[in-house]
């Protein structure tokens, strides 16, 4: 049974056993191979989210990160991504599972920024604990399914193309000079997203790097991690996160000694090129909303805690300094800005609908002392919370 089938099978038992949607991407053709939930949501800010971008995302951040990824759609429903993995082969499918509702705390409800909203209840919520556990599972699941599935020995039409210009250059004993122009010209087709000129532009490099270079493996590989630093290079100009990319690279690099054969190292590279320039334009603005959502969902299962910047930095996996400009760009405040907004949209919760005194609420919801409490209280809304405390009953009794 083909791989693409045994997914599909995997899906279908997923999603009967969970109750949770499950879909099948398909990174060649470029499309669901099980559709999607949604293929496009319009939000509040009058943006599309477009469904296909958003997984492929989660697809290569589960490549990244040990085969499974849980993150969150622009809308803010939660995903896991499973791709089954084949050594010495590019990712071709990739399992989604969701959208649910991550939720620990009933004082938190779902906030839907679908325009207009639409009713989620056939949509399950599961606690963190719940979808880690799903994670783990349908990883191991997807695991399985390619165990027996290996690099194939026959060419595909890159590396056909590569060896019939390899025959020609030599038949015709041509030039033994490196083109550095056409590297130039790779750089700048990365640069524009331009995915079909620059796989025959690096077609065409590996070409000549393989027909200089001729069996001794040494050369074609210091060559290869000259391309990887090109590419990257050019991703970087082109409007790529700069992190994002210099990691790749680091974990590429390593992976290229372990690599043997022409075949191997034309699939290897060419998923790398298609990556880069994918993260050029596609995917930034879905990390970032991806990285709010995490850090929102981090705050507020951890928001009685001394909570740090580090800390947050690490659950979303970025140095410090590129999370504080995220939450600047995006959110317009620092991240304790961030921690205080949502320590105080909880404390307004509680006030409205306990009598717990306002002391306990300080406490319960992170902060040390009711006077620090009652400052950013007041900073943020405009009143005291005792005042406010009393405006909400009197508003709901005059609503009754």
């Amino acid at each position: 049974m083909e791989l693409s089938e045994r997914c599909r099978h995997l899906c279908k038992h997923i999603q009967t056993l969970t109750g949770v949607h499950t879909a099948l991407l398909d990174l060649n053709a470029r499309q669901f191979s099980l559709p999607s939930y949604h293929t496009c949501c319009t939000l509040q800010t009058g943006a599309d989210c477009n469904a296909y971008l958003t997984h492929l995302y989660g697809a290569y951040e589960a490549e990244r990160w040990d085969g499974k990824y849980i993150y969150y759609c622009p809308r803010g429903l939660t995903f896991i991504a499973t791709p089954p993995l084949i050594s010495g082969l590019a990712m071709e499918y990739c399992i989604i599972i969701g959208p649910f509702i991550l939720s620990n705390d009933d004082a938190d409800p779902f906030e839907d920024l679908a325009h207009p909203p639409e009713p989620l209840d056939d949509i399950p919520r599961l606690t963190t604990a719940q979808a880690r556990s799903l994670s783990e599972l349908a990883s191991a699941a997807v695991s399985s399914l390619t165990q027996e599935f290996a690099a194939p020995d026959v060419d595909s039409g890159h590396q056909a193309a590569i060896l019939q210009m390899i025959y020609d250059l030599t038949a015709e004993e041509a030039d033994r000079t490196y083109p550095i122009d056409t590297e130039r010209q790779l750089q700048e087709h990365i640069r524009k997203g331009a995915k079909e000129p620059a796989q025959q532009l690096l077609n065409e490099l590996l070409t000549r790097i393989y027909y200089l270079a001729g069996s001794d493996q040494q050369v074609i590989k210091a060559r290869i991690r000259d391309l990887l630093v090109l590419m990257s290079r050019a991703a970087i100009d082109g409007g790529a996160d700069t992190d994002e990319i210099l990691s790749l690279c680091c974990r590429y690099e390593q992976e290229v000694d372990g690599i043997s054969g022409q075949e191997a190292l034309n699939r290897w590279i060419s998923a790398i090129l298609h990556r880069f320039i994918n993260l050029v334009f596609d995917l930034n603005d879905i990390k970032h909303q991806n990285v709010i959502f995490k850090t929102t969902a981090y705050i507020k299962e951890h928001l009685t805690e001394k909570l740090t910047l580090d800390q947050a930095a690490e659950q979303v996996y970025l140095s410090k300094s590129y999370f504080c400009r995220i939450i600047k760009d995006e959110l317009g405040c620092t991240f304790t800005e961030y921690v205080n907004r949502l320590r105080i949209e909880r404390s307004k919760i509680l006030l409205r609908s306990t009598g717990i005194p306002i002391s306990e609420i300080a406490y319960a919801v992170g902060f040390d002392d009711q006077s620090y409490f009652t400052r950013i209280f007041k900073k943020q809304t405009g009143i005291a919370p005792g005042k406010y405390r009393e405006q909400r009953m009197t508003h709901d009794t005059v609503s009754k």
